[in-house]
């Protein structure tokens, strides 16, 4: 996992799954909490939250683990730093 900051100061938490000298693929990992959904949800559904799809990789009692793949161009790219 890793900690990826962008120029504009945004961070992103998730895995690096390909880099080059353009583009940076990421597996985006969020964290949100299971009260904001009010129906039935289960591993493999895919959700929108903020204008984005996410995908629901794992549910526990306090959370549900969603994930998105996002393309960053490596010139935005400030700093990588590894958790």
């Amino acid at each position: 996992m890793y900690t990826i900051e962008l120029e504009n100061g945004q961070k992103i938490i998730g895995e690096i799954l390909k880099m080059d000298k353009k583009l940076l693929k990421i597996k985006m990992i969020v964290i949100a909490p299971i009260t904001i959904f009010d129906h039935a949800i289960k591993v493999g559904d895919r959700i929108v939250l903020d204008n984005s799809e996410f995908v629901v990789e794992d549910i526990s009692e306090g959370g549900v683990k969603l994930s998105n793949i996002v393309l960053i161009e490596r010139k935005n790219v400030k700093k990588i730093e590894g958790i």
